[in-house]
């Protein structure tokens, strides 16, 4: 541990008690004399906390919660020379999964402060913020915005199909003007997706097997249709990694991407609603280093 200083932020209410067994296990590092840990209040903004960690000289950056945390953390690391640690303390923990690593608190907790090697992944720089997993636009995008806090609060993992009623219920295509990279494309679509990492919510479903978080690039996939039908299609063309072209294109962006909707449709990025189309993205390749398992 010499020269280092571990900054860990926590968020207490992450997971079913897992964030608050990962702030109890991170005491007891601390109490050592190693490192400092910042709690998050309801509401308190994670980028303050990152920037006052990198003003006090932390070399390594802890996020210690869901992936609302890692995402937080890692977006205001980008272009940083301190590095990013996940204590992986959430429900889903894809981002974690997508990067193979430890998924028990004890375990990550060893790896950050033992040995361990670093990784470059890429960000998304979407309309001024920065993101790490995926954004996505059009039909699932705004059923899940009219989901309500309580709904989430009672159905859980069940307001799931709730959403997917609505999404059929509610349908509307978009006609995208889209450019990737300079290479403009045009048409109908019912969603959009844009990839840094290929993980879903559902374990072991992926987008695509090529998608990396450390490529380089972004994968941009529309799926394709007008009608009903064609959305369901797509979005089993899309589970099943059949890219055919008809029902859905994919690209792959190294630069930027813009994206104009017909109507105007909301855009989520790694699960927060951030505004409506345009969008306007820009792809930063290796900007943040993670800590990872060593590859022996």
């Amino acid at each position: 541990m010499l020269g280092r200083f571990p900054y860990f932020i926590v968020n207490p209410r992450a997971g079913v008690g897992t964030g608050h067994y990962a702030m109890r296990k991170i005491e007891e590092i601390v109490r050592g004399g190693i490192g400092e840990m910042k709690v998050l209040r309801r509401g308190e903004d994670i980028a303050v906390a990152v920037e006052q960690a990198l003003y006090q000289g932390a070399t390594d950056v802890i996020a210690v919660g869901g992936d609302g945390t890692v995402g937080g953390v890692a977006g205001m690391l980008a272009g940083e020379e301190a590095r990013l640690g996940i204590v992986p303390a959430g429900t889903a923990n894809m981002f974690a999964r997508e990067l193979g690593l430890p998924l028990i608190i004890v375990d990550s907790l060893d790896l950050i402060m033992g040995r361990h090697d670093l990784r470059r992944i890429d960000v998304m720089d979407v309309n001024g913020r920065r993101f790490i997993h995926q954004v996505v636009l059009g039909a699932s995008s705004e059923a899940l915005s009219r989901i309500t806090a309580v709904e989430k609060r009672l159905l859980r993992r069940s307001v799931y199909p709730l959403m997917g009623l609505r999404m059929f219920r509610d349908f509307q295509p978009m006609r995208v003007h889209a450019q990737i990279d300079g290479r403009e494309t045009k048409g109908w679509s019912s969603q959009i997706l844009i990839a840094n990492a290929g993980i879903l919510g559902l374990h072991p479903l992926r987008l695509g097997p090529d998608i990396r978080v450390d490529d380089g690039a972004v994968d941009v996939i529309l799926m394709r249709g007008r009608s009903r039908t064609s959305f369901i299609l797509a979005g089993l063309h899309l589970l099943g990694g059949r890219y055919d072209g008809d029902l859905l294109d994919s690209y792959k962006a190294r630069r930027s991407v813009r994206i104009e909707t017909d109507p105007r449709t909301m855009i989520k990025a790694d699960g927060e609603f951030i505004g409506y189309t345009p969008l306007e993205l820009e792809v930063l390749p290796a900007a943040v280093k993670v800590i990872v398992p060593c590859k022996d």
